[in-house]
């Protein structure tokens, strides 16, 4: 439980993990807050990033999971599941409070998640900024 009194929903946590062993077929995962848990918003099997970040509410918190698919430096195709924390400039403080208190909790829930990307307005969420993130450990 996170020190906002959330948590995460064993559904969720179940979701997280057969997409992690690849038994649950998604590009991305979108959750929201509500009620005192942390649930699955959306889930969106499409390949195009655009279709991925229009899934965001343009004045409200989420977080996400994203399924990507890149190149290593070294020219090797690689593969993480990218942990997503929006909190757009426009959303309500109280929102922006709830979320980032809450954060901690969804971070211990996905085990094996070591790439993470926190974005406040679209410039900071690119496919090219998911993609440098995910080189840097690869």
């Amino acid at each position: 439980m996170a020190s906002t009194g959330v948590t995460v929903s064993d559904s969720v946590v179940n979701q997280f993990n057969d997409l992690k062993l690849g038994r649950f077929k998604a590009k991305y995962i979108i959750y929201k807050i509500e009620g005192g848990l942390i649930v699955t918003e959306k889930v969106g099997e499409s390949e195009k990033f655009d279709d991925f970040i229009a899934s965001f509410p343009e004045d409200d918190c989420r977080y996400a999971i994203y399924d990507m698919n890149f190149t290593t430096t070294d020219g090797r195709p690689g593969n993480k599941l990218v942990s997503i924390s929006w909190a757009p400039e426009t959303s309500k403080i109280k929102s922006k409070m709830l979320y980032a208190g809450s954060k901690d909790a969804l971070t211990r829930a996905f085990v094996g998640v070591s790439t993470k990307v926190a974005a406040t307005d679209l410039s900071e969420l690119t496919e090219q900024i998911v993609i440098d993130a995910c080189k840097k450990f690869a």
